[in-house]
């Protein structure tokens, strides 16, 4: 899977409400988010697999992965 798919679909788990709009999506400047979101998130996921764990990444990377929900969802709403 590529990561704008991975993306999308990450997203798609963390933003059920925008789920359909998502789908829909041809827009070039959303497929750059998805692909951003996708690298964000997997970097988290890797960061809560470590012993110890590293608290100030991965709280940096919780907030990268909020912020870039936030964008998708401020340009989905624009969007419309």
């Amino acid at each position: 899977m590529g990561l704008m798919h991975l993306g999308r679909a990450r997203l798609a788990m963390a933003l059920p409400r925008h789920r359909q709009q998502l789908r829909e999506t041809r827009d070039q400047r959303l497929f750059d988010l998805f692909e951003s979101y996708a690298l964000a998130s997997s970097k988290l996921d890797s960061l809560l697999r470590e012993v110890p764990r590293r608290e100030d990444l991965v709280d940096e990377y919780q907030q990268i992965c909020l912020d870039l929900q936030a964008d998708v969802v401020k340009f989905l709403a624009q969007s419309r």
